[in-house]
């Protein structure tokens, strides 16, 4: 099975965030979340579409804004 990854940027997030919209996309779980260097690697069944990447990057910012 081919596997796909994307990073996040770690700063003022966790990894709960991250994977919970990824198995909001990916509900079967196949999906991974990293730590490394200040990013979060994530692996995924397909690559994420331009929209689902903006969509994780807004839950990641109103994260961030919701711990202030």
């Amino acid at each position: 099975m081919t596997s796909y990854t994307r990073s996040f940027s770690a700063r003022y997030t966790d990894e709960n965030t991250i994977y919970e919209q990824l198995t909001s996309i990916f509900p079967m779980g196949n999906v991974g979340v990293v730590y490394q260097r200040g990013r979060f690697i994530c692996s995924t069944p397909r690559a994420l579409t331009s929209g689902e990447v903006n969509t994780i990057n807004a839950a990641l910012k109103a994260n961030h804004y919701d711990s202030e």
